[in-house]
């Protein structure tokens, strides 16, 4: 069997951007794939559309596709372990003990053709007589475009004292980091594919890859962090922690209408953002960093940066990680026994 690596999409009411996201799937020039399309009970003409699909193109068939509609929406995060641990470790055992990566795309997502093939390329190193620029890579992402102009959105993000997360290069024009790749590679004696590979503190979970394997061993993916936000920052956490680095590679290209599950900073991003911004820095910081680090570095950035718009959404997210405080601490040492269990194999 060629099939090498798990692909899944999570969908919610995706109508205006599922087909044009699957056309970039079958097209793209790595074949050895297996898709997975969860849907969490989308209201709209989303399932519809991917069946019209499915139906249109040869180049999907039962052999690397399936469509899983759930009842309910239980979140990206749940909807993803659903694929990896309820789908394919129940029922399609023959394809598992075959595959070697795990890609998120989001529905709303356009690979150009070798994306796919570039972002998996960063796990086995792209030229072997040169060091990649760390030696370990965890997780990977690509370079994420707006859907229709010549700007990043997203090429890795970082990860301030008080978790409020940014994208590097967002707002920054693509020609203009094409021109200094260019320069880089005449200065530079490594090759221009090694060049493209840099750190990062995380990657999104819009355009993510991982080992298939280390994914199952680490369980995947906090379904605390519902419905969205902060699971693929919490899983990069846990990756750096075992020794593993975060890369994104920007030879892997993609277009993407960000925010359209959930529109960007309206209250709905916020009231999730921080609730689980606040989640995530309770269960990675220590104690002492917890109140040292993250409590000046937020009480500096209420007072700078925070607009009004947000404050009832960062009072809700306090009140209800206070509320959940004990069961989160929970996590926190289950978290500590797993990755303690994985360092000693």
């Amino acid at each position: 069997m060629s099939i090498k690596s798990l692909l899944v999409i999570v969908t919610y009411n995706s109508e205006n951007f599922i087909e044009k996201c699957l056309y970039s799937v079958i097209n793209q020039n790595y074949k050895d794939w297996f898709l997975i399309v969860i849907d969490n009970a989308s209201t709209d003409s989303t399932i519809s559309k991917i069946r019209d699909f499915r139906n249109t193109y040869p180049g999907i068939t039962t052999n690397n596709f399936k469509i899983k509609i759930l009842k309910k929406n239980i979140g990206f995060a749940a909807a993803v372990n659903y694929a990896v641990f309820d789908f394919i470790e129940e029922r399609e055992k023959d394809i598992e003990e075959h595959l070697e990566f795990l890609v998120l795309l989001n529905p709303d997502m356009y690979l150009e053709k070798d994306a796919v093939k570039t972002i998996i390329s960063t796990f086995n190193g792209i030229d072997k007589k040169e060091p990649l620029p760390i030696d370990r890579i965890g997780a990977a992402g690509g370079l994420i475009l707006d859907y229709e102009k010549d700007l990043i959105q997203h090429m890795g993000g970082k990860i301030n004292d008080n978790f409020i997360t940014s994208h590097t290069g967002s707002g920054k024009r693509y020609s203009d980091l094409k021109k200094e790749l260019k320069q880089e590679e005449v200065k530079s004696s490594e090759s221009r594919a090694i060049k493209k590979i840099i750190n990062a503190d995380y990657v999104t979970g819009a355009f993510f890859a991982t080992d298939f394997k280390l994914f199952k061993n680490i369980r995947g993916f906090d379904t605390g962090y519902r419905p969205v936000y902060f699971e693929e920052l919490d899983y990069c956490l846990k990756l750096k922690k075992l020794g593993f680095g975060i890369a994104v590679n920007t030879g892997s290209i993609a277009r993407h209408f960000e925010g359209a599950s959930v529109g960007k900073f309206s209250r709905s991003f916020y009231k999730f953002y921080h609730k689980n911004r606040v989640r995530c820095a309770l269960i990675h910081l220590e104690f002492i960093d917890f109140f040292r680090k993250f409590c000046k570095a937020e009480a500096n950035w209420l007072k700078t940066e925070a607009t009004r718009d947000q404050y009832t959404c960062i009072l809700y997210a306090y009140f209800i990680n206070f509320l959940f405080l004990p069961y989160n601490l929970v996590i926190k040492l289950k978290n500590r026994l797993i990755l303690n269990k994985i360092k000693l194999k």
